[in-house]
């Protein structure tokens, strides 16, 4: 199977594209420097040719005033004999030497028994070396941007095109499997009112209610990027003793007992599409994972003024990693089956609606999943008025 990260793939062939092309570009800029550093010196050496002769001809110097060219004159011992240049120049052994942004060139003069050394400064012209640095930066970059634009989108192809056929794939399977579940589900119903409840009934609605929540959680793992659920008040406390009700048949086919504490009238806002998939995905695990004739606690209380607590605490295998627990496609136990979407999912809805996940767990002694919700306030104070309104009449 391919493991290769795309990601460092792309980075590395970025830095090899933008290696092949800095290199020319380094000698390009080191050319035109060159080029720039030899126009330099021949200004120079041609302004030195025009002016020699009248600096030296008289006994006192005749500097040429110039706002380009500024010179030094030393003697043969070097001491200084003029000074128009304001950099310190650190030694006197060169012939042309370059100290950004300046060129220095040195020409020895001899008049009658006296030597001279003359040494003049000019400015170096980097516009040109600067404009060709920014030309070539972001040529380089356009290439680079360019093919590495080729690069990922053909080496990504194969993946969106198969993950295209996925979703088609997904999506049709989902249609095609929505309305016999739904007719199986009616006639389990109409079965159940019609013979004796028997272990093979229970065990016919268990599976297709534990086909049913499979089924909501890849429709809402499909859609749920698409649609928005609209938030409206729910009462937590009927909707939540409604699942555990319709948890029953699952939980009596595997031997599990279900407790429940319910304190009533708690709302909180929230979409009923979320709050099902938080509900259903954590009771459906603590009932997997508890073991044979175990027990599953589900409770739920006011913490404060703001906030409600909903827990659920099973006795079984409890859990390994904590770490990987919300990962899509992690699953702990493959025997148990399962997508590994569920908790993926509800980590999702709790960080889009602000609801805090605690997690305690211990292998073999089981797991307390509990959260944290914020309850509806203005249904809360709506109570306490239609309280005031009752007291009054």
């Amino acid at each position: 199977m391919f493991s290769l990260n795309p990601f460092r793939s792309v980075l590395v062939y970025t830095l090899i594209v933008m290696a092949l092309f800095c290199v020319p570009s380094y000698f390009a800029i080191q050319s035109t420097i060159m080029e720039e550093k030899y126009k330099a010196t021949q200004e120079i050496l041609e302004w030195v040719d025009a002016h020699e002769k009248s600096i030296f001809e008289k006994e006192r110097f005749e500097i040429p005033r110039s706002v380009r060219f500024h010179i030094n004159i030393y003697d043969e011992t070097q001491q200084l004999l003029y000074k128009g240049i304001q950099a310190h120049l650190t030694h006197s052994n060169f012939k042309v030497h370059v100290v950004y942004p300046f060129l220095y060139y040195q020409k020895e003069i001899q008049r009658g028994s006296d030597i001279f050394y003359l040494v003049v400064e000019l400015q170096l012209n980097y516009a040109k070396i600067i404009f060709i640095a920014t030309m070539l930066f972001f040529i380089v970059l356009f290439l680079v941007y360019l093919m590495s634009n080729i690069f990922v989108h053909s080496s990504i192809y194969p993946y969106k095109k198969m993950q295209r056929y996925m979703n088609d794939f997904f999506n049709d399977s989902m249609h095609e499997l929505k309305t016999p579940l739904g007719v199986i589900n009616i006639n389990v119903e109409l079965l159940s009112s019609y013979v004796t409840s028997s272990k093979h009934l229970q065990r016919i609605k268990a599976a297709t209610k534990q086909m049913q929540m499979t089924y909501e959680d890849v429709e809402y793992y499909i859609k749920h990027k698409k649609v928005t659920y609209n938030k409206e008040p729910v009462n937590l406390s009927e909707y939540l003793n409604a699942r555990i009700a319709f948890f029953e048949d699952i939980s009596v086919a595997k031997s599990i007992s279900l407790e429940h504490d319910v304190m009533p009238n708690l709302m909180i806002y929230i979409s009923k599409v979320e709050l099902q998939r938080i509900i259903d995905n954590t009771l459906s695990n603590a009932i997997k994972y508890s073991f044979f004739q175990g027990k599953v606690e589900i409770k739920l209380y006011p913490k404060d003024e703001e906030h409600c607590v909903l827990s659920f605490q099973d006795y079984g295998q409890g859990i390994k990693d904590l770490y990987k627990v919300f990962q899509r496609f992690e699953r702990e136990d493959s025997v148990q089956g399962g997508f590994g979407l569920g908790l993926n999912i509800v980590q999702n809805i709790c960080n889009k609606n602000d609801i805090d996940i605690n997690i305690e767990s211990y292998e073999n002694k089981g797991s307390c999943f509990t959260y944290i919700l914020k309850l509806d306030k203005k249904k809360l104070l709506d109570g306490v008025d239609d309280a005031e309104i009752k007291g009054e009449r």
